[in-house]
């Protein structure tokens, strides 16, 4: 059950990102990269392993849907997603600002990642400097939205799932 509702959060997110983020752009210059929002919510909920999966699965869609240089986001999200999975047990990841500053560093990570993979695999297309200003925008506005977006699914898992979220069920006698 609790694979289907991450399908369910992976889709919405495909989504959101094909078609929602659109409207970010519009009034604010800029898309939300909700892929990285949601792999670090996969590693932090979960495991090393269900974030490298999952964000490698969801970035290797991201890749297809924008036609880029395919594979790159996968290795980027799959990265995070493990990164992100490892720090699970060392932190409590409930506070807001670590949220924030997670997907600060994450999306951070994404960005630089994506600009040497280019470098390496294209390196006759050239990086536009007006790339370095969407990517901080990108960056400012992932940081915002992680504690609201991360804090809703955790919130939903929480009710759907209660043990799956660390609620063990009451005692029966």
């Amino acid at each position: 059950m609790i694979i289907i509702f991450y399908f369910l959060v992976g889709v919405g997110a495909i989504v959101f990102q094909s078609t929602v983020s659109e409207y970010f752009n519009i009034w604010l210059g800029v898309r939300p990269d909700v892929m990285v929002l949601i792999v670090v919510y996969l590693g932090l909920q979960r495991s090393q392993e269900t974030g490298l999966i999952g964000g490698f699965i969801l970035g290797l869609f991201q890749d297809v849907l924008s036609g880029g240089l395919l594979g790159a986001n996968a290795l980027s999200k799959g990265l995070i997603g493990h990164a992100t999975g490892s720090l699970r047990r060392n932190v409590s990841g409930r506070e807001a600002l670590f949220h924030a500053l997670l997907v600060f560093f994450a999306t951070i990570f994404d960005s630089i990642l994506s600009v040497t993979l280019m470098f390496v695999f294209l390196p006759d297309v050239p990086i536009h400097p007006q790339y370095w200003v969407d990517a901080g925008k990108t960056t400012l506005l992932n940081t915002f939205l992680a504690p609201l977006l991360v804090g809703l699914l955790v919130g939903a898992e929480e009710r759907i799932f209660p043990a799956a979220a660390g609620t063990p069920y009451p005692e029966r006698s």
